[in-house]
């Protein structure tokens, strides 16, 4: 993925207390300011402890700071997987979504090999600004690190 590209037309599946339901990313990203959140795996080390508790308790200040119309995070990990996730990570207004058939993976290109860490394939740790469908900005990671897309790094980069 690039910038000026549009983002996926595929489905995922949303994660909620209102339970699991599919997500249509031109559908429900059309006409919004959105922030997503790619993650490795749901309750890695980094994504667990470090990268996305900053999010969730930022929430609601960077969506009204930079004027975001949601968040999301996005994973490989299976619905029932990420659903747990979500339930440990605690409320949060991020909406959670599964990439289990890794279709936004693999589209997207954004895809590294974490076989070190038995894995297998799995989403770079990255953050994508989208207005309209549209990739305006994309922060990847580079193997092994955790500095661009971190909280306060967003929140100054965008």
């Amino acid at each position: 993925m690039k910038l000026g590209e549009l983002i996926p037309n595929i489905n995922l599946r949303l994660v909620s207390s209102d339970g699991t339901k599919d997500f249509n990313l031109h559908n429900d990203f059309n006409n919004k300011r959105v922030l997503i959140i790619c993650i490795p795996g749901a309750f890695t080390s980094t994504c667990h402890v470090q990268h996305l508790p900053p999010f969730i308790d930022g929430a609601e200040k960077i969506i009204k700071e930079k004027k975001l119309d949601m968040i999301c995070c996005i994973t490989t990990n299976d619905p029932y997987v990420l659903d747990l996730w979500r339930k440990d990570l605690g409320k949060t207004v991020i909406k959670f979504l599964s990439d289990g058939n890794e279709e936004f993976m693999k589209l997207s290109k954004l895809k590294r090999e974490y076989e070190s860490n038995f894995m297998g394939e799995r989403l770079i740790r990255s953050v994508i600004l989208l207005e309209d469908l549209e990739v305006i900005k994309i922060i990847t990671e580079d193997p092994g690190e955790f500095k661009k897309t971190s909280y306060d790094e967003i929140l100054k980069v965008i």
